[in-house]
């Protein structure tokens, strides 16, 4: 049951037409196969906090989000946001434990979720048509340009490096990559692209493999070749982003220690007037409704979970959380993602690096048998 619901929970992304259905089969795939797993293994999850100082620290996190709901100026939402942090605890730890008792069959979901992906670009590119200029998803949380490319460009990543065993198969998983790749491109997210282009830059200095070299160079000349074809990428500009953080400034200096609290609004400044938008940049807005501190604690998980995926880079698995890590780090700089948010499209970011990362094990030289 809970397999169901870690397919789900990303794969959800792209098939529920409306979010209450998503969030309905959560609770049955997700929430209570996830309680039934913790209850019963209670020995699985002390193994997982001793061993992972991730853990730890995302205990850490989620503790200090509990306490600012004390000063966030919003009692009424006091209990929902509660019980939004238990779940999205119950989550994770559900999420994890099930991931750590067979890589295999882990690896067996996200295969499948590759190929999902895939089969969603083809029928996006057949019968969708772009706005103004630029293609979004079939609705649901895909019904923006930015969501759609992000989640689809997320997946493709993650598929990308699960090559089959047979050697005749992998030609055509390649080949199943190519329509996630257009559709991104098509839907024109710099945020995506960037992301894209840093991880086949990464790939090309940092790891190894003709194969994969090769791969990088033609995304990084898709990308060129995007942005020569598609002038108006770079024409809009910068999108109001550096007032965005400019104006937000001011806001973390008062609220330096602590933050304003989990769930906390802000009114930041764009174009010369008030605005409710986000600051558009994940640490930033961290910072904000955390606490500096908070964000350090943040930044020690996410390089943890960076250096773990990097000794496990010689696993296909290894590799994917790997190339997801640099693209989230990336792309949490330019659009809408926060901590403890309702599960959605930015939610692949970070929070499915997180799960995936902890579900890592980093292979011995005598095991490591799964090689790229």
């Amino acid at each position: 049951m809970l397999g169901i619901g870690v397919f789900w929970s990303i794969g959800g992304v792209f098939l529920t037409p409306t979010m209450k259905l998503y969030h309905t089969l959560l609770v049955l795939f997700v929430y209570l196969p996830a309680l039934w797993l913790v209850i019963s293994r209670p020995a699985s999850l002390k193994q997982l906090l001793h061993e992972r100082i991730e853990a730890r620290l995302f205990l850490v996190l989620l503790v200090w989000a509990g306490l600012s709901l004390f000063w966030n100026g919003e009692p009424g939402e006091h209990l929902s946001r509660l019980k939004r942090l238990l779940l999205f605890c119950l989550l994770v730890c559900g999420w994890v434990l099930w991931a750590r008792m067979s890589e295999q069959r882990l690896r067996g979901t996200m295969v499948v979720l590759g190929a999902l992906n895939s089969l969603y670009s083809v029928a996006a590119l057949l019968w969708l048509k772009p706005v103004f200029g630029r293609m979004s998803g079939f609705g649901g949380f895909l019904d923006n340009p930015n969501a759609a490319a992000y989640a689809t460009g997320f997946v493709m990543l993650l598929a990308l490096p699960l090559l089959p065993a047979m050697r005749s198969w992998r030609i055509g998983w390649l080949l199943l990559q190519i329509p996630p790749l257009i559709y991104v491109g098509l839907c024109a997210s710099r945020g995506t692209l960037l992301g894209l282009m840093v991880v086949a830059l990464f790939y090309l200095v940092f790891l190894a493999g003709r194969r994969g070299r090769w791969i990088a160079l033609l995304v990084l000349a898709a990308g060129a070749m995007l942005a020569w074809l598609e002038p108006t990428l770079l024409a809009r500009g910068d999108s109001g982003r550096f007032e965005l953080l400019q104006s937000a400034w001011p806001i973390l200096k008062e609220h330096f220690w602590i933050g304003l609290g989990y769930g906390a609004g802000y009114e930041l400044h764009l174009w010369g007037r008030p605005t409710d938008m986000d600051v558009h940049n994940f640490l930033m807005h961290t910072a904000m409704q955390y606490g500096v501190p908070a964000l350090l604690v943040w930044c020690w998980l996410w390089v943890a979970l960076g250096l773990r995926a990097w000794r496990a880079r010689h696993t296909q698995l290894g590799l994917s959380v790997l190339l997801l890590w640099v693209f989230a780090s990336v792309a949490m700089q330019f659009d809408v993602f926060s901590l403890w948010e309702r599960t959605r499209a930015m939610w692949l970011m970070p929070w499915v690096v997180v799960l995936l990362g902890l579900s890592l094990k980093v292979p011995t030289n005598s095991s490591a048998a799964e090689q790229n």
